[in-house]
């Protein structure tokens, strides 16, 4: 099985409940070289991440049962390299900030990129795409839905993971001129062209001229860590 199959087959089993083993030690003996050749498209590549990623949030919360609304838990559970693909060791931390957000240093808002990352992570990694927060699903309440992504539909798949999350994470009240929005906004806004990106993306969709964010200011919605296991799209 190719990789990009193998990813979305372990996210499917990690949805029916089935035995997720062989598909987990299927991954971590590919070889290295194999993968790189196979995901040398770009939307494959950004495709298989963001499967693997979601997958094995789900299967690391079913084995750790952590409580994520812990600091020092939620930090342990991000950066731990639980994870071997192609016999690479990687942290959820590692699978997003490193191969999704193009070597960005997580706590930097998305305004700082690794100097060194090392030869995988180079040879891996896809250059960013904000969207990739609408589908990065890491097991908390306030996380959006996970879903399926291919190579072949991935504009497509990330646009409508775009417009849900716009639709029930942010909100514009035009009568104090505020922009309601996720924390995730406030976290990676660098990722967005910074806070006036933020506020301009958001506008935009709900059906304002873009060219209005002067006139409003951002509010972040607390983000609920809560674990909230197996949210997938119908």
């Amino acid at each position: 099985m190719k990789a990009l199959a193998l990813s979305i087959a372990l996210l499917v089993t990690v949805r029916e409940g089935g035995d997720v083993q062989p598909l987990v030690q299927q991954l971590a003996a590919y070889d290295a070289n194999t993968l790189a050749s196979e995901l040398s498209d770009e939307a494959a590549r950004r495709a298989f991440w963001l499967n693997c990623y979601n997958a094995f949030v789900q299967i690391l919360l079913e084995e750790k049962k952590p409580d994520l609304t812990r600091d020092e838990v939620r930090r342990d559970f991000f950066q731990q390299p639980a994870i071997t693909v192609a016999g690479l060791k990687l942290s959820l931390n590692d699978i997003e900030h490193g191969m999704l957000r193009h070597s960005k240093i997580w706590w930097s808002g998305g305004y700082i990129t690794d100097p060194f990352p090392d030869r995988w992570q180079r040879r891996l990694r896809v250059p960013l795409d904000y969207r990739i927060h609408f589908a990065l699903n890491c097991g908390a309440t306030s996380c959006p839905p996970i879903r399926n992504y291919s190579a072949e539909e991935l504009d497509e798949e990330l646009r409508v993971a775009e417009a849900f999350f716009l639709d029930t994470e942010t909100r514009v009240d035009t009568s104090e001129c505020i922009i309601y929005a996720s924390s995730i906004f406030n976290w990676f806004n660098g990722d967005f062209g910074g806070y006036d990106g933020v506020k301009k993306l958001i506008l935009r969709h709900h059906g304002f001229a873009p060219d209005m964010h002067r006139h409003y200011r951002l509010e972040f919605t607390p983000y609920d860590w809560t674990v909230y296991e197996h949210y997938f799209s119908p």
